[in-house]
């Protein structure tokens, strides 16, 4: 189910492309700095891995969108869930929305969450920051790892990803800053597979997860399918090299 790489520039390198207010806290010097970032003007992109093993090939992939935004002049900001900035206390982001963070939920601005959890507000500081988001992550069981469900769960919380009017009864956008999103997922199983059994977390990200940024926001999905069996290294350099060529126009 997990897909593994060496450091072998042949491992590291098929596919297809679809197109807080924070409050002051302990981590604010550090906020302020950002997190692998480098100050340039072309836009400013949030990337978010999902993947506990370091030598995974989401972490090359991770590699290469990184080193394709800062060539096409990005400022970047990149994190990996299961591994967390010592900075900001180091460990796993913690996934499972607590008691108290649900029976606060809908209490705008004022949760908890944003009080007591640096890497919660970290990741609000840095949505709001960016201009395009881009998460990389293995699909398993045809969907999501449970660490980035949990990193929407626990983020995207209302007065964040949306605010809702009492008065009117709706909804309203809260990241109308993220113009683009950007999605490299790897699957075990073929493409056809795929298709057959279905992709919930392709729906979940390209339909119900954009209603809460800019209404022309473009999703551009990258897949490599069939990791499984046994696929060409060619066909995963392939793709790596393609990821980054994206992400230099991104």
């Amino acid at each position: 189910m997990m897909q593994r790489r060496t450091f072998s520039p042949l491992v590291h390198m098929a596919s297809r492309t679809l197109a807080v207010h924070s409050r002051p806290s302990a981590s604010a010097l550090f906020l302020s700095k950002g997190l692998n970032s480098r100050s340039m003007s072309s836009g400013k992109a949030f990337i978010v891995c999902s993947n506990p093993v370091g030598e995974s090939f989401s972490n090359a992939i991770a590699d290469s969108v990184q080193k394709g935004l800062e060539d096409g002049g990005k400022e970047v900001r990149r994190i990996n869930l299961y591994k967390m900035p010592k900075e900001l206390g180091g460990g796993e982001f913690k996934s499972l929305l607590s008691i108290q963070e649900r029976r606060e939920y809908f209490n705008e601005d004022e949760q908890s969450v944003l009080k007591d959890d640096k890497h919660v507000q970290y990741i609000v500081e840095s949505l709001r920051w960016c201009d395009s988001l881009v998460l990389i992550y293995p699909t398993w069981w045809f969907n999501i790892p449970a660490i980035l469900k949990g990193f929407f769960d626990r983020c995207f919380i209302p007065g964040v990803g949306f605010r809702y009017d009492k008065v009117a009864q709706k909804r309203m956008t809260g990241l109308q800053n993220i113009k683009k999103v950007g999605v490299c997922t790897t699957y075990g199983f073929t493409e056809t597979e795929v298709a057959k059994a279905g992709d919930a977390g392709k729906l979940m990200i390209s339909g119900g997860m954009t209603m809460l940024f800019a209404p022309s926001c473009q999703v551009v999905w990258q897949a490599l399918y069939g990791m499984q069996g046994a696929q060409p290294v060619e066909d995963r350099t392939k793709f790596l090299t393609e990821v980054e060529e994206q992400y230099k126009t991104f």
